[in-house]
């Protein structure tokens, strides 16, 4: 146990995966075992429209949650991405994009913090934070292909029977960029 902003919260290691889902493509490394969870995935895919990319990591019920946070570090540029949105589907079955999350809403407890190269930058500040499908200035994601970006993102859970968890897809990215996503907890 852990806690996070005062909560108490479970660190979300391999055996709690219910299963990982990619779309274009692979998956180069991920935790096994009763270990914290943690996966680099790349996006073998560039181009815009059918060559999205993605992956969608479900967790299992085994302890009731209604929050969940993770560190998101990627490289490579994107005019289009998403995190848990769900007009975006990037990569993704319809219906899948949103991760079974609730919207994002700041004044609802939802949050980004520790940004790198991301909303940190001032130009990047007035851009949305979970989806872009656009080549505007502040799209952060377009910029910085070789360096890691990364930030640490707080969700709540459409709690609604489905199993929930973390989206992300990219389109009209390059290709070999990579995703990493770690440091996953759950909590009430």
């Amino acid at each position: 146990m852990g806690t996070v902003y005062g909560i108490n919260s479970t660190i979300v290691t391999t055996d709690m995966i219910n299963s990982v889902t990619t779309t274009g493509g692979t998956i180069l490394s991920q935790t096994t075992g009763a270990t914290p969870y943690e996966i680099t995935f790349r996006h073998d895919l560039s181009g815009c429209g059918s060559a999205d990319s993605g992956i969608l990591i479900l967790i299992n019920d085994t302890i009731p949650w209604t929050n969940i946070s993770f560190t998101w570090s990627g490289t490579g540029t994107a005019s289009c991405w998403s995190f848990m949105h769900p007009s975006s589907n990037f990569g993704s079955a319809t219906g899948t994009a949103t991760g079974n999350l609730l919207s994002y809403d700041e004044s609802l407890g939802d949050t980004i913090v520790r940004p790198y190269l991301t909303w940190e930058v001032s130009a990047y500040q007035s851009h949305g934070k979970i989806y872009a499908c656009d080549n505007d200035a502040n799209n952060f994601f377009r910029f910085n292909s070789g360096e890691y970006k990364s930030f640490h993102m707080t969700r709540r859970r459409n709690v609604n029977g489905s199993l929930a968890g973390i989206h992300h897809g990219r389109s009209c990215n390059s290709t070999s960029s990579n995703t990493i996503i770690r440091n996953i907890r759950i909590w009430r």
